[in-house]
């Protein structure tokens, strides 16, 4: 199997930036023993900024805030940190770590997106390698940053075909209401056909930038995407191990269907768009039905906006101008305005270079 493992800031990091010693050795020994039965791994971890602030506060005596600046220093100084915990412990299980900055803007052309992919290929076939990814928050322009890890790892999984996306926390998984009230329960299996989302908390960790909500949201577009998505606590023993084989920790979430991998980098490419259009309340209805392979046609087009050109990514909307996809234009917004309305006409998004969003909703 190829699993990604995405491993919060508060899973394997104390309050004050330091390295939980029961938690890393118990992730490296897990990960270990993946790999050496012959599955794929990839580990995307926080925990940069943290462990720059315990540095910062040891090495310099300084207390950093939350600044954008300040946090760009704070990951710098903590990231190797990071990677050299894991090296040390990884070593003696003969397995090498190979480190991976990424910010979104490595993701915005399709180019440097398979570029990406191949090196994550050569390094998972060596076998004894395990990479370690996290957004490079030193350089990572504020607009165009990562919501968080969580969202990272989902694109990481899906450019993988991923057969597993295992999100770690410190929280036990998804509940049934706020965790803080009385009855409050863990949904062991969401099955989107049949259950929905289910409404989550949007309280975050002390040390991590998402939340449940974010995580949620990570799952929601893997479940779209074909991928298994499970989110559990890090201090469940062996959670790694007894989830690629199967138990039920946490919560699961099912995939809804497989996607090609041009639609999934399309799917998480969404914040790169050009221009928007909006479809009339027939071309929505039929889009709505997941069940239908459609393309989108002028005659199913009432409005456009902005100046996109072919191969340039286009915001799809429902008739009152709600986000419902994002595709790919074979033509720019110059002749689509041209051709709108109008029957006959070619098609401005063909459906191997759509996609839309699970519910009809972002």
């Amino acid at each position: 199997m190829k699993i990604v493992i995405k491993i919060g800031t508060q899973a394997i990091l104390a309050s004050d930036g330091t390295l939980l010693k029961s938690a890393m050795p118990a992730l490296v020994r897990q990960v270990a023993k993946l790999q050496q039965a012959g599955h794929r791994v990839v580990l995307v971890s926080s925990g940069a900024v943290a462990s720059g602030r315990r540095v910062a506060r040891e090495s310099l005596g300084r207390e950093y805030g939350g600044t954008l600046g300040e946090k760009q220093l704070l990951a710098s100084l903590g990231q190797p940190e990071l990677m050299q915990a894991y090296a040390k412990l990884f070593r003696p299980h003969g397995i090498a770590v190979a480190q991976l900055l990424l910010t979104k803007q490595d993701f915005h052309t399709r180019k440097h997106y398979l570029n990406i992919a191949r090196l994550l290929r050569e390094t998972l076939e060596a076998g004894n390698i395990i990479p370690i990814i996290n957004e490079n928050d030193s350089v990572a322009v504020e607009e165009l940053m990562f919501t968080d890890n969580d969202e990272l790892a989902g694109l990481i999984a899906a450019q993988l075909n991923a057969d597993k996306l295992l999100i770690l926390t410190s929280v036990e998984g998804v509940y049934d209401r706020n965790p803080d009230e009385a009855g409050a329960k863990i949904i062991p299996l969401i099955n989107p056909e049949k259950d929905g989302w289910p409404k989550v908390s949007a309280t975050k960790t002390a040390l991590g930038r998402g939340g449940m909500a974010s995580k949620l949201g990570t799952a929601r577009k893997m479940s779209d995407l074909g991928v298994t998505t499970h989110i559990a606590a890090m201090k469940v023993k062996d959670v790694i191990l007894r989830l690629a084989d199967g138990e039920s920790i946490g919560t699961t979430i099912l995939p809804r269907k497989k996607r090609s991998n041009l639609k999934k980098w399309i799917a998480f490419d969404s914040a790169r768009k050009s221009g928007v259009i909006r479809v009339n309340a027939q071309l929505y209805a039929l889009l709505k039905d997941s069940s239908r392979a459609l393309s989108i046609l002028p005659v199913g087009i009432k409005a456009c906006s902005g100046s996109f050109e072919k191969g340039d990514m286009v915001e799809v909307a429902d008739p009152d101008g709600r986000r419902i996809g994002v595709g790919i234009a074979r033509y720019g917004a110059e002749k689509l305005r041209e051709h709108m309305g109008q029957k006959n006409r070619p098609e401005l998004i063909h459906y191997d270079q759509l996609h839309i969003d699970a519910g009809g909703e972002t």
